[in-house]
């Protein structure tokens, strides 16, 4: 159940209009409430979507990383090669 779903419009019209407010004054409030927490909530499809992104991502680092470690045995070796072998 998202945050949305639980907010409780009746109680709050209700709650509202006993503090005084009129029916119209009471029932802008409660909408303008649940737009602004259903604005901010992320539904199961955002969080797979995230999910998805982040997946990708970590892939796209690894096969980074890997290149990174191959390139830097490559320049190792070549040193070595240059400081061992006598550069030529």
């Amino acid at each position: 159940m998202t945050a949305a779903m639980a907010f409780d419009d009746r109680a709050a019209v209700k709650a509202l209009m006993h503090a005084g407010l009129a029916s119209a004054h009471a029932e802008a409030i409660t909408d303008t409430v649940r737009a602004a927490i259903a604005e901010g909530v992320a539904t199961k499809a955002d969080i797979a979507a995230l999910k998805t992104d982040i997946a990708a991502l970590e892939n796209r680092m690894l096969k980074i990383a890997i290149g990174i470690v191959v390139a830097n045995a490559g320049i190792t070796f070549a040193l070595l090669e240059l400081v061992v072998g006598g550069g030529g």
